[in-house]
């Protein structure tokens, strides 16, 4: 296994999106590192934006520096996926609370590989994976993982494979896999209810 990944958190958005009506927070923070979003966040997080809750919605490389941007006070509101392994630390930053936790349904999670890599299923030199999926390695039957890599996004995981110089793929979500090409060798979870939790600055109800 790869070691953990350590990043700057000073990040422009990659993406970025404004909604329409009169919302509770002028803007939310998650997760997206391409600019058409195609993050779980950012699918999920638009659809609770929708509901009266954001104006507008940015999506930074990790979660990490969209709390930063919240923090700093260019954002009001932070989503992040409950299944996210670092997660913990939000809720103990004193500069962030959380006020608000919902279930939703993901897009599938799949296996998939650049088309000149899918037909050979078995022969895998790497796989690509965000550690929220994780657990889904063990779902892989027949396929030889000589080595994994952990990388921050499931967009960064399909990129990576793309380019790889080997015979790679990634676990990511099928948004991500049709966005770049990748052709789906297996759904390894589908539709799967994932809970989020919303983080407001700490001082977010002084500043309105």
């Amino acid at each position: 296994m790869s070691t953990e990944l350590h990043i700057p958190t000073n990040m422009d958005p990659a993406f970025c999106m404004e909604i329409d009506g009169v919302p509770r927070y002028r803007s939310a923070a998650t997760l997206a590192d391409d600019p058409a979003g195609l993050t779980c966040s950012v699918t999920v997080g638009l659809e609770w934006a929708a509901r009266g809750r954001a104006g507008a919605l940015f999506g930074y490389p990790i979660f990490e520096a969209a709390a930063e941007k919240v923090k700093a006070g260019k954002h009001d509101a932070l989503l992040v996926a409950g299944a996210y392994p670092e997660i913990r630390a939000f809720f103990f930053d004193p500069a962030l609370r959380a006020v608000e936790a919902f279930v939703a349904p993901i897009p599938d999670m799949v296996l998939a590989a650049p088309a000149q890599n899918a037909k050979k299923y078995t022969e895998f030199a790497k796989i690509y994976y965000h550690p929220a999926t994780y657990k889904l390695l063990e779902l892989i039957d027949g396929v030889s993982l000589k080595e994994t890599e952990q990388v921050t996004s499931n967009s960064l995981a399909c990129r990576r494979a793309m380019v790889d110089s080997g015979h790679a793929a990634a676990i990511t979500n099928v948004t991500c896999a049709e966005h770049y090409g990748l052709n789906v060798i297996d759904v390894l979870s589908a539709g799967t209810p994932m809970s989020f939790v919303v983080f407001e600055r700490a001082d977010y109800a002084d500043g309105q």
